[in-house]
């Protein structure tokens, strides 16, 4: 158990380490058109832009979370049906040797 214990905390560590690059990222893009010097307008529009950027790039992340969700869902459930079909032929061994 402590093998899963271990990749569940490495799975969540990877995620605040992608969140933080990602707010990272907005937060440095942000200051960085804030402190360049062009006019109000072109600097609305930069940031309009680096928003749809990063707006495109977080429903590539959710994609990829959703689908490894999915296939962590999957291999959990062919999991347990494994362990139900061992459960149930131990039961008919025991019922056999009792027998």
């Amino acid at each position: 158990m402590r093998r899963k214990s271990h990749k569940d905390q490495t799975k969540r560590d990877a995620g605040k380490v992608i969140t933080g690059m990602l707010l990272g990222s907005m937060f440095g893009a942000a200051v960085a058109l804030l402190m360049a010097p062009t006019s109000g307008e072109e600097t609305r529009r930069k940031i309009a832009d680096e928003a749809m950027g990063v707006r495109e790039k977080m429903k590539t992340a959710a994609g990829n979370v959703e689908s490894k969700a999915r296939e962590l869902a999957e291999n959990v459930g062919d999991k347990l049906g494994n362990v139900k079909g061992s459960v149930a032929q131990r039961g008919k061994s025991t019922t056999y040797a009792e027998g």
